[in-house]
């Protein structure tokens, strides 16, 4: 019986290990395509000349950074 619930607490501690390690690489890869969303959004606008727009998407994604961060 000993043996059984050592073997289970051993593959738990491997399951936790692997969803923490998925959680944190889902997380690191949906911001980095927040930001490039950002990145090519606001490009498009500056190059049709809305630069006041582009402004404001580059600023709000800093703001998200921050809001992160915190």
């Amino acid at each position: 019986m000993n043996t059984t619930h050592t073997l289970y607490a051993y593959t738990c501690s491997i399951c936790e290990a692997i969803a923490t390690f998925v959680t944190k690489s889902y997380n690191v890869c949906s911001d980095t395509l927040t930001s490039v969303g950002y990145a090519r959004a606001a490009a498009e606008l500056a190059r049709q000349g809305y630069f006041e727009e582009a402004k404001y998407l580059m600023m709000e994604i800093k703001k998200l950074e921050v809001a992160k961060n915190a």
